[in-house]
């Protein structure tokens, strides 16, 4: 059984670089999962401390928009 990853990432004020920080990170987990390095239900948590700009637009539209996870083949 491979390990579940979570990675945390803090946000504030990070409207600019979240869309493309976010496709790097799930690029990567992807990448991870495919070479069956981590389990598939591993995911990347994104913590908004408050931010002034739009950071939780953002992360509300990048929610609605992601894939779903990879079925899990037994």
């Amino acid at each position: 059984m491979n390990p579940i990853l979570y990675l945390i990432v803090p946000c504030y004020n990070e409207e600019l670089v979240l869309p493309k920080t976010y496709q790097v990170l799930c690029a990567k987990i992807q990448s991870m999962i495919a070479h069956n390095l981590i389990a598939p239900t591993s995911a990347i948590v994104f913590v908004d401390d408050g931010s002034k700009d739009q950071t939780w637009k953002v992360l509300n539209t990048l929610l609605h928009n992601c894939p779903p996870p990879p079925k899990q083949i037994l």
